[in-house]
Parts: structure tokens; sequence; C-alpha cells
């Protein structure tokens, strides 16, 4: 791969991703959430997942995600509406911006990343000895199932195993949905990366080429704007890296900068 598009990739990832300083605090804020819940007699465990226990937050846009574990018991008492409805009277004396976003508790913070706090019911356990919970659907109609240490396990063990590479994948293209009406859920985008990498991880410019193609597959009778938006993505991507195959950098990085942005952009300017 051209040294100069490796670094501009490198400089971008760096720069969309969360600083230590900045991953602490939000990871800081997370436990104190926690530690007001385990207070209460509602809630029998919590614990921090998402792309902050992944490792593939991205700034401005990722969230701090908490499992709320509820009694059992609750499940055969309340709704999926009523059971987020409850976690609400819960957090609201202690953090009054507190609010129902579809299916968790948002408690938003005027610095630093909000934070979802997701009503789970354990339900069962996976042959792996993992929790498996309902939690509601993001309408709150019905129940889904959520195996959040089975998609951390396997993310930090892709991570593990293909390198930074696999993350800075994932913390690109997650900006660039955020960038575009997100077309394609962050939950998405990990189990695309990770369905389309097995044990080798090509040069970012071909891995992004790759992820897209998967993805376009994937996401067949998906609306028809976010299906056409992943198609333009892997049209631009593909076309880069022909320019970049060619020598003409200048071109590769113009058409990765039409697909990524200004911040892309601004670090190769």
């Amino acid at each position: 791969m051209n040294a100069t598009l490796e670094k501009s990739f490198e400089l971008f990832a760096r720069r969309i991703s969360l600083s230590q300083h900045e991953l602490n605090d939000a990871l800081e804020r997370a436990k104190e959430i926690c530690q007001f819940l385990s207070q209460g007699t509602a809630v029998q465990g919590c614990k921090i997942t998402g792309s902050m226990a992944r490792s593939t937050a991205i700034q401005g846009f990722s969230d701090v995600d908490i499992v709320a574990a509820l009694s059992p018991s609750l499940s055969a008492r309340n709704t999926p509406y009523s059971i987020a409805e409850r976690l609400l009277d819960t957090l609201r004396p202690r953090y009054r911006e507190a609010r129902i976003s579809e299916n968790t508790v948002r408690i938003s913070f005027t610095q630093g990343p909000d934070v979802d706090v997701i009503p789970a019911i354990p339900d069962t356990v996976n042959p792996n000895g993992r929790v498996i919970y309902k939690i509601p659907s993001p309408d709150r109609s019905r129940w889904n199932t959520y195996a959040p240490e089975e998609r951390n396990q396997e993310i930090n063990r892709k991570g593990a195993l293909l390198g930074n590479e696999f993350i800075h994948l994932i913390k690109i293209i997650k900006w660039w949905s955020k960038q575009h009406g997100q077309p394609i859920a962050s939950y998405e985008i990990e189990n695309i990366a990770s369905a389309t990498f097995f044990d080798r991880m090509p040069p970012i410019t071909r891995a992004i080429v790759e992820f897209f193609e998967t993805a376009e597959r994937s996401l067949e009778g998906r609306k028809e704007g976010h299906s056409s938006s992943v198609s333009e993505a892997r049209d631009i991507a593909n076309k880069a890296l022909q320019c970049e195959q060619r020598g003409d950098t200048r071109g590769a990085l113009d058409r990765w900068g039409i697909l990524l942005g200004d911040q892309f952009s601004s670090v190769v300017s």
C-alpha cells in the first residue's frame, strides 16, 4: 500500500477515535451510574458493553452502553414497554436528563458521550456459559434476544488476531455511516467486518472496498435509500483503489475525501 495513503488513514483513524482521557472519563461516568443502580433492588447486576468495551467508539457519535440486568420475575409482570419505563423511574431521581430513547434509557450530558442504559432480563445461558438476555425491541412492542458478551468476545478476538487495522476499519465505516444517515447500524458494521475478514487483514484501502462489497450483499432488501448509499460508497471506494493501483495517489486521496468527508481531507491537506 502507498505510504502516503497508509499514513493518511492512520491519522484519520486516530482523529475520529476517543482519546484515552475521553475514554476513561466515559467509563468512569458509566461506573458511577452502575453504582447508583446497584443501590436499589430492581437491578441485579450492571455491566458496560458496546463500542466502549470493544474499542470501536468514535468521536462525537458513540455512546456508553450499560446492560442493567433486572430480576427475571419482572418479565412476567411487565411488558417491554413498561420495563423501560420502570428503569426510567429508577434513574430519574438522580439523573434528571434521563429519557426513553427507543429501547434504552438515555442519560444525556453536556460534555462527553451520553449513556444508554439497556433494561435486560436474564433469559438463558449459551453453550459458552454466557448469559442471553431479553431486551425490548426498538419500538418496545416485543422482546428481542441480546448476547452482549458474545459480541464483545468476537470483536475483541478478531482485533487481537487481525490487529489495529481491523478496529480502524470498523471506526472508519462507523464514521462514514453516521455522516450518511446511518444506512448501516453500528452493530451491523461490526458483524459484517467480522464476517468479511477471517485470518488476514488486507491493506485498509482494499479492506474498505471488501467491506462494502459484503455489506451490499448482506443488506439486499433494505429500503432503497440505505442500499443505494452502500452501493454508492462501494463505487467511490473502488475508484479510489483503482487510482491507487495506477499510482495516482492524489486521485485516490481526493476520492477517499469524497467518501469520508472533511475530517479525512483535512489530514492530507
